[in-house]
């Protein structure tokens, strides 16, 4: 091949955002509202990820209740996912009730917001179909390598027969991705390949591109046409959340980052007097092997041995309800938009800006004085009442 000089890619871990002036006097004076086009328009600019250990039904409507989005998994039978879909759409939209000011994401119509998630192989047609017939308001094309000629083309077809639906198309790391998505008609674009929790996409295959550099990327990219980006994986805190809406994003998917919650299809588990939410083998399956043990089909160990996993199965720390889970990345949100000078997302887009940091730099960053207080158990918040 030809040399060429290689191009330097940033992760979230590698840049702060630099404090800018700001005329934010409270953390209570940012809004967190964001569009993603065709109705779907969220209070806050969260969704919970498409994995069968993260939102199912319960978990979606949990989600659309504090004004975010889940996004139900496909890793199950067709007319079962519709069916948690319908059940998101008949439930009683209720209110938010963790105190933190949000309102649910509905429709026109006042119903809960939810979305689902579809491949491009096998059933798709059908189950789009089933989905969109059962409520969907957005409709998730979940694919590891969305530049692919077959997912471009699937993505124009969902285009020509559901005009009426949010399409959201991915997942890409690249401008010509996000460009080709957008061509086919896609109304959102998902950028992340390789930087979720439990994902080694990069270390199986080799390939991806770290996020901050993908979502820079992708997001200058789709500004062109006024076409919103999520930023999918690398959200390890609260800051990263900002990073990553700092740098183009309209919303963030959280998936490790919320499989501990109470609302989560992770399977709930004790050990050592801990509680634990576990994955649910789905890494170790692959999305043909797990439907045929959805239809109670036996699966044999060779077809096992032949499929390659880009994953880990994983255990989360139990966080409880997805109002606690979430209270923080939504409360680092606030404090991040604050120190940039930004009373909304439009104007972080605007006035963030970026300093890399070195090795040294990141270590500063985390908290270097713990030695001395682990010695003694300090637990202040049990002195809080109530």
């Amino acid at each position: 091949m030809a040399v060429r000089e290689i191009r330097k890619g940033l992760s979230l871990d590698d840049v702060l955002l630099v404090p800018q002036r700001t005329s934010v006097t409270s953390r209570s004076d940012t809004r967190l509202d964001t569009s993603l086009g065709r109705g779907l328009d969220l209070p806050i600019p969260v969704l919970s990820a498409n994995t069968p250990w993260c939102t199912g039904a319960r978990m979606a409507e949990a989600m659309a209740r504090r004004g975010g989005l889940g996004v139900v998994h496909r890793m199950q039978l067709a007319e079962d996912q519709a069916a948690e879909i319908a059940a998101v759409k008949g439930a009683t939209v209720g209110a938010a009730d963790d105190g933190g000011g949000t309102r649910p994401a509905v429709d026109s119509a006042g119903r809960l917001l939810v979305a689902a998630a579809i491949g491009v192989v096998d059933d798709w047609r059908d189950r789009a179909r089933r989905l969109v017939q059962a409520g969907a308001d957005a409709l998730v094309v979940d694919v590891a390598h969305g530049h692919a000629d077959y997912v471009v083309k699937a993505v124009a077809e969902l285009r020509a027969h559901f005009p009426d639906t949010c399409l959201i198309g991915g997942n890409v790391a690249t401008a010509a991705g996000t460009r080709d998505l957008i061509d086919a008609g896609a109304d959102v674009v998902k950028v992340g390949i390789g930087p979720g929790g439990i994902c080694t996409t990069r270390i199986v295959a080799g390939s991806g591109v770290p996020q901050l550099t993908a979502v820079l990327d992708c997001a200058e990219e789709a500004r062109r046409s006024g076409v919103p980006v999520i930023a999918d994986g690398g959200i390890k805190a609260p800051g990263d959340v900002v990073k990553a809406l700092a740098a183009g994003a309209h919303a963030v998917m959280l998936g490790s980052a919320l499989a501990g919650a109470d609302e989560s299809e992770a399977r709930l588990v004790e050990h050592d007097g801990h509680r634990y939410k576990v994955s649910t083998g789905f890494v170790t399956y692959g999305m043909r092997l797990t439907l045929k043990r959805a239809r109670g089909e036996k699966v044999t160990r060779d077809e096992l041995d032949e499929y390659t996993p880009e994953g880990v199965e994983a255990t989360f720390a139990h966080t409880g309800s997805l109002a606690a889970t979430l209270r923080p990345f939504l409360g680092g949100l606030r404090s991040g938009m604050s120190y940039s000078g930004a009373h909304d997302l439009t104007a972080l887009h605007e006035r963030a800006e970026f300093v890399q940091v070195t090795p040294a730099g990141l270590a500063e960053s985390r908290p270097h004085a713990l030695h001395r207080a682990d010695q003694l158990p300090l637990d202040y918040a049990a002195e809080a009442s109530g």
